[in-house]
């Protein structure tokens, strides 16, 4: 089922504060455009993921990025 613009916000509304902070950050920052080279970009990524196999970044639980269980 497509979300429509309203469905989409009561779902962003029923966010935590916190979380609603983080998708506004997100969007606003999608608007401004991407200033990060490739390199930097590469950079970045190949560090979240040593961070991730190293476990110095838990990462998240599939009930936390979805909200549900499977």
């Amino acid at each position: 089922m497509a979300l429509t613009n309203i469905s989409l916000a009561e779902e962003a509304l029923s966010l935590s504060p916190e979380d609603r902070a983080d998708l506004a950050k997100l969007l606003i920052q999608s608007l401004e455009g991407n200033r990060a080279t490739d390199d930097q970009v590469k950079t970045e990524l190949s560090k979240r993921l040593n961070d991730l196999l190293s476990g110095k970044d838990p990462g998240l639980s599939f009930e936390e990025v979805f909200g549900r269980s499977s």
